[in-house]
């Protein structure tokens, strides 16, 4: 999401780098200001006490009246800015509640933010844990993932038959990621394994890497032990889809020649694909054909002259 919506919140942040802790007193005098007029000054406050991190801490006592602003805005900057700190939940367990109502707010913004300054606060609430496995099923996909997240960062196994679920997903991008958060668990998620171990069969690389990982973290042992001849440094997060024309870009420069497509395309076609490690170029122009055959349809034909055609999947098989 993103945090910084003027000009005048990227001068903030750089003259905080610039100034460092030193600029604390300033800005906490900031958001002192209680006058309506004074709300963009105290907005870029937040957003330079959030560049601090952890030594934004002695300003709380200023943050924390802003948690029920009337400001939306100011209101989600202050989430923010407790997410960045990262408090002590003692410190700031007058606001929890209000954070606990906001995750109930229309707008997923809100939403979010809430949640991600109650997942940074130390030791999480016991709250949280009831109310994030209820943001699985959120509308929003940054909420329901950002939910996961912290469920799983917390080894919470309440998450684990949620993830079992998700590894029969026909959506290879929400197996990929599932398999990456089991792995977190070890040998308390040893009920996924038979299904792990069916993924290593799967025909999409990436869901192999991912079942293999979680299958080592599981049982100890690795299902593999081939090592990449060549520097592995590609890596893919195309969570939200890449149009089929940038993603045929992209393999028509590592193979070092154009494709010459005999298939009707369908306009607006997106592509997702996320990795779980780094690949090397020719893992990685082999998943991009695993991918194009699996979510479009398509393959690529390697003629004996070096051409490159990609075809309809019904049409190679006849």
């Amino acid at each position: 999401m993103e945090r910084l919506d003027n000009p005048e919140d990227l001068t903030a942040r750089a003259a905080i780098k610039e100034m460092g802790s030193n600029a604390l007193p300033d800005l906490m005098q900031s958001l002192r200001q209680l006058q309506p007029s004074a709300d963009e000054s105290r907005g870029r406050a937040l957003t330079a006490i959030t560049c601090l991190g952890p030594a934004g801490n002695p300003a709380l006592p200023d943050i924390l009246p802003l948690v029920t602003n009337q400001n939306r805005q100011l209101q989600i900057r202050a989430f923010f800015a407790l997410e960045s700190i990262g408090p002590e939940t003692q410190l700031v367990k007058s606001v929890v509640p209000d954070l606990m109502k906001a995750l109930g707010d229309p707008d997923w913004t809100m939403r979010l933010a809430a949640l991600n300054a109650l997942a940074a606060l130390r030791p999480p609430p016991p709250e949280n844990a009831p109310a994030f496995f209820k943001l699985l099923d959120d509308p929003d996909g940054m909420v329901r993932d950002a939910a996961m997240h912290s469920l799983v960062a917390q080894t919470n196994p309440i998450v684990i038959p949620v993830l079992d679920k998700q590894l029969h997903d026909k959506d290879t991008c929400v197996v990929t990621v599932a398999a990456s958060e089991i792995a977190a668990f070890g040998a308390t998620a040893a009920t996924s394994a038979p299904r792990l171990r069916e993924l290593l069969n799967h025909p999409l690389l990436t869901v192999r890497q991912a079942a293999g990982d979680a299958l080592t973290a599981i049982t100890g042992q690795s299902p593999s032990h081939s090592t990449p001849e060549v520097k592995a440094e590609l890596s893919f997060n195309f969570r939200g889809g890449m149009p089929l024309e940038q993603y045929l870009v992209m393999y028509e420069d590592w193979a070092g020649k154009k494709v010459r497509i005999s298939a009707a395309i369908k306009p607006g076609q997106v592509l997702r694909l996320i990795t779980v490690h780094p690949l090397t170029k020719n893992e990685a122009m082999q998943l991009f054909e695993e991918v194009l055959k699996e979510q479009a349809g398509l393959v690529i034909v390697h003629g004996a002259d070096g051409s490159l055609t990609m075809v309809p999947w019904d049409d190679k098989i006849r």
